[in-house]
Parts: C-alpha cells; sequence; structure tokens
C-alpha cells in the first residue's frame, strides 16, 4: 500500500489523520482543541477506549497515533506497544507518539524513552509541552 504521502493530492498538502487515545477526557478535549487549532490540515479522531484504537487507526487510516502512557491499566507501556505492534502491521506509515508525565512518574518517563531508543515508537513528548509545540513533533513524523 502506499504511504499518505504518495497518494494523489493535486499539489495540494494531504491532510494529516491523528487518532488520540487518552485516558483524561478533559486533557484529551484539551489537546484536539489545540491541534485542530494549530494546524487546519490536522484531522483529529478521539478513541473513547484503547480497546477501539486501533480500529479506529485502519477506519481513518490514521498517519499519526498519539497515546498517553501512565503506569496503571489499559494506559500503561506494555499495553500501549502491544497497540503500537499492530499498528505498524496495518499496511501503511502510521507514526506512534506517547505521551508521558514526566513530573508525575520520571521513571515511567524514562521506560518511554527507552522504548523509542529501541525503536519500538516512533516518538515521545512530555505532557508539560505547549501544544503548539505538540503539533509541530507531530507534524514532523
Amino acid at each position: 500500500m502506499k504511504d499518505s504521502k504518495e497518494e494523489k493530492g493535486g499539489g495540494k498538502a494531504q491532510m494529516r489523520r491523528i487518532v488520540l487515545d487518552m485516558k483524561g477526557g478533559l486533557l484529551s478535549e484539551a489537546v484536539m482543541q489545540s491541534l485542530s487549532g494549530c494546524d487546519p490540515d490536522f484531522l483529529i479522531y478521539r478513541s473513547s477506549k484503547p480497546e477501539e484504537t486501533l480500529a479506529l487507526c485502519r477506519t481513518c487510516r490514521a498517519n499519526v497515533l498519539v497515546m498517553e502512557v501512565i503506569r496503571q491499566g489499559i494506559w500503561k507501556l506494555s499495553e500501549r506497544l502491544k497497540i503500537c505492534s499492530a499498528v505498524k502491521q496495518l499496511g501503511w506509515t502510521c507514526k506512534v507518539l506517547l505521551l508521558v508525565d514526566e513530573d508525575a512518574d520520571e521513571l515511567l518517563a524514562s521506560e518511554v524513552r527507552q522504548a523509542v531508543k529501541d525503536q519500538l515508537v516512533d516518538n515521545f513528548i512530555y505532557a508539560s509541552v505547549s501544544p503548539t509545540y505538540l503539533a509541530g513533533v507531530i507534524d514532523t513524523l
């Protein structure tokens, strides 16, 4: 299958399809609104729960998946890496960006950085960065 950059576009920039999978509803809503305001070429989809994230990525043919990582439950790193692995098998390029709160859990932030070094995910970002910076990182993926 073709990568989204190779799809026909008539010279226009392609819309970037971004799936957000975040535990906190308010944080997720804020990130969604901020990303929409930062770049009009972003189409933002929100997964209501991690069990639906892969199907949503498949349905919207996501270019970027942003997942929040916390220490517990279905949002823990090991579960996120399973989703990441499944997304990589979809047949097109979908970059995965993990979002971690480095102030709340320094050890988890270290583990997320190691996952990037081990090439298990494409990149990470700290929850403390501005929405504009997050949009900039997504744009570079």
